[in-house]
């Protein structure tokens, strides 16, 4: 049997909403990660990029990362890896973060790995635009000469949405597909390939809030020994728990009601987000509401209030633009670099894809930088 652990999206270091409780929140996650992986005992680990969420994570991340994936792999887990776009280096010949994974995981960056007679593994890192033609002109070719091999696994960090969805591009006839960047779990068919996002292993926006309590977090088991693939689900239980409610403001006190109670049930302290709707809303009075019933009982709440305006007139239809192009030759126009234009349209792209708290974690992740 080949059994093999599809890992992503682990973001070390990232402290979501600058708390260092959710700091030690994906630490935790991970932790247990690597404990189930070591019960399961898999011959192979792949990691389809981010496990760090920045290309400078804080040391405590590094030795994290360096001291479980070496508990792994000194019980005979082969571990291989790809870069996500979290972890690109941000300045020439700069090492990415996975770089203190020397010895105990491999970097499969745009090359086949075999393993033994039977198995090999193409790697394909996050590619900007510029280097996507050459990058898939060079994935075609490996994809050729893994064609000796029974068994093919495919490892990249590839978008599945907008612009940058590299996914419906990717060689076909691999045996699977294990992918990394969408942070919801996806198990899909790809021309006739089994292919999965294992998704990211906490909660890191309110995007995933509802995928999260559906199918739940973690990571994918796949047992390669027969013809088709078997994929297994694995869910992790230390997971902070956070729940988005959106109300209309005369519905709130009863809402927040039934939070609080929900909250005081949770092994950990929750994150809770509140929307309220309506109009002439008292902004002050939601707070003192949300304080009121929630302090205490959760690690951090977050609100907004959608003020509803009075109905207005058929509005006239507008063509379609393409922002990214405008925002992109607009910078590049004014003397702006290539890098700061690409940077101006990731901002955009984050906001486009997660909503503000991604842009918020892009921009508190570049100062981190400096």
């Amino acid at each position: 049997m080949v059994l093999v652990a599809h890992v992503a999206d682990v973001h070390l270091g990232y402290a979501q909403y600058g708390l260092g409780e959710r700091e030690v929140d994906i630490y935790e996650a991970f932790e247990e990660l690597v404990d189930v992986i070591g019960r399961e005992k898999p011959e192979i680990l792949l990691i389809a990029g981010d496990l760090f969420d920045s290309p400078r994570p804080p040391i405590r991340a590094l030795m994290r990362a360096r001291k479980l994936l070496g508990r792994l792999r000194s019980s005979g887990i082969k571990i291989y890896h790809v870069i996500g776009d979290h972890e690109i280096p941000r300045r020439i010949k700069d090492l990415p973060p996975t770089a203190i994974l020397e010895k105990i995981s491999e970097h499969v960056g745009l090359r086949n790995i075999a393993i033994g007679d039977d198995l090999v593994i193409t790697g394909l890192d996050r590619v900007r635009l510029s280097e996507r033609d050459e990058a898939l002109r060079r994935l075609g070719e490996l994809a050729k000469e893994a064609r000796q091999f029974r068994r093919r696994i495919l490892l990249a960090h590839a978008p599945l949405r907008g612009p940058e969805n590299i996914v419906r591009d990717l060689p076909k006839g691999y045996s699977y597909y294990a992918l990394g960047h969408e942070h919801d779990r996806r198990i899909f068919s790809l021309d006739g390939s089994a292919a999965a996002y294992s998704g990211s292993i906490e909660i890191l926006s309110t995007a995933e809030i509802d995928g999260w309590s559906r199918s739940g977090k973690g990571f994918l088991l796949i047992d390669l020994s027969g013809d088709e693939p078997i994929i297994q689900e694995v869910n992790l239980g230390s997971i902070r728990p956070q729940k988005l409610i959106s109300v209309e403001m005369n519905g709130l006190e009863s809402a927040l009601a039934n939070v609080a109670e929900w909250s005081s049930l949770q092994r950990k302290k929750p994150i809770i987000h509140v929307r309220v709707r309506g109009r002439n809303i008292d902004r002050q009075l939601v707070l003192r509401m949300i304080q009121e019933k929630l302090a205490g009982r959760v690690l951090h709440y977050r609100y907004e209030v959608l003020e509803e305006l009075e109905e207005a007139g058929e509005a006239e239809e507008i063509p379609a633009i393409d922002v990214r192009a405008i925002i992109r030759d607009y910078l590049v126009s004014k003397g702006f670099h290539e890098d700061e234009a690409e940077l101006a349209v990731a901002i955009y792209d984050a906001y486009v894809s997660r909503g503000i708290e991604e842009v918020e974690r892009l921009i508190l992740s570049r100062l981190g930088e400096r």
